[in-house]
């Protein structure tokens, strides 16, 4: 296109896995005790990853920024972590640059959460959020380390991952004037089935260790004895995993190596192989609080990508009027587009500007497929005459 701009086609994985609840809906995995065996423990860690550790912020959200790190599958994730396999971009928002930071993290965020524009994104109030799974004494924004300093301008730094490679590292970077800098992102999530298809996959092992869905026969049966009931239940259903655990291992096994072969052909793998550092984009996500971690916002999933033409004088000092209006216009016309694939089928419930567009879309006159003045038509008005398409 010959301005600023979306351009290029729409990547989508049009398929995603997990689901946000309120608020007050959230907590935080069980522990091994009384109340919890292995299958419990089992059956909430995935009930945890796919339905409860993301809080709904305020439904389908649109960004526009600057790609300035890309996490592959299963980045810095250890096993079992990289059950876990998402693809992952770090968006630094419009109209931002990465040169213009130079602060401390809390400094830097503050700068972008109150720039007036797209800030609010990323923006949290630990204290009006629960307790995350690894609680922290100050907010923690979700950020990317650059280097200052080095041949070529800012780049990302990749700690090593021995901490005394990685100390020995940072000393030497000190001792030669490079400068680690934290800049925040709106960290943007492609889901991958993994998670999904090893818990379905154990399922119905966990299910016969608790005596049934849910908390089980058990401790329907005996949970009311103060004590002994939970201590028993415990005690069997921890047996039952045990005696069952070559066969959910074997299971798990092949979820596991089925799931990554499958979001590499046709689900995670695609989208990768289609976004590049520094590319310029605007995408389009559920936007949550992921309390699996320190707590942040991010986009999850992240529903579509786009490329985008930024305006040529976008950089710190863009005005924050001419920001939003190119934010707000393009924005705008990408959240009226409809899935491309149907409500039914993507499994999204159409916003109304959405719906709207789609009920256009299905008019007859809008169903020509070579032009509108060879196989098209139009719609005949109250007093026999015709409307042009719009």
């Amino acid at each position: 296109m010959s301005g600023p701009g979306p351009t290029g086609p729409v990547i989508s994985p049009y398929t995603w896995f997990t689901q946000c609840v309120d608020k007050s809906d959230y907590s935080n995995p069980v522990e091994f005790g009384l109340d919890a065996g292995l299958a419990t423990m089992g059956k909430d860690a995935c009930e945890y990853l796919l339905g409860r550790k993301l809080v709904c912020l305020d439904g389908t959200r649109c960004a526009i920024g600057t790609v300035i790190q890309i996490e592959p599958v299963g980045y810095q994730k250890p096993f079992p972590d990289d059950i876990d396999n998402d693809f992952c971009i770090n968006l630094l928002l419009f109209p931002h640059r990465v040169g213009e930071f130079s602060g401390p993290k809390l400094t830097n965020w503050d700068r972008v959460r109150h720039d007036g524009i797209q800030g609010l994104l990323i923006d949290h109030d630990p204290a009006a959020m629960p307790e995350p799974k690894d609680p922290a004494n100050e907010p923690t924004p979700y950020t990317v380390t650059y280097l200052f300093g080095v041949p070529g301008g800012p780049s990302p730094y990749e700690p090593n991952e021995d901490k005394t490679e990685r100390l020995l590292e940072e000393v030497k970077q000190d001792a030669a004037g490079i400068k680690r800098v934290d800049i925040p992102i709106l960290h943007a999530e492609f889901e991958g089935s993994r998670i999904f298809a090893v818990c379905t996959a154990v399922k119905p092992f966990l299910d016969a260790a608790t005596g049934g869905p849910g908390s089980g026969a058990c401790r329907a049966a005996l949970g009311w004895i103060p004590f002994v009931g939970d201590a028993i239940c415990t005690a069997i259903e921890t047996l039952v995993v045990v005696a069952l655990a070559p066969i959910m291992a074997a299971a798990a096994a092949g979820a596991w190596v089925a799931a990554g072969a499958h979001d590499s052909l046709a689900l995670t793998g695609p989208i990768s192989r289609q976004v590049s550092l520094g590319d310029d984009v605007i995408i389009t996500g559920r936007w949550t609080w992921d309390g699996g971690h320190s707590g942040w916002n991010e986009f999850h999933p992240t529903f579509t990508l786009q490329k985008i033409v930024l305006p040529e004088s976008a950089t710190a000092g863009f005005p924050v009027a001419a920001a939003n209006e190119f934010v707000d216009r393009w924005c705008g016309l990408v959240e009226g587009a409809p899935p491309a694939i149907g409500e039914a089928a993507s499994g999204l419930v159409m916003t109304p500007a959405q719906q709207q567009t789609a009920d256009r879309q299905r008019e007859p006159e809008h169903g020509w497929l070579f032009h509108p003045a060879i196989d098209g038509c139009a719609r005949e008005d109250d007093d026999g005459g015709f409307v042009a398409p719009n």
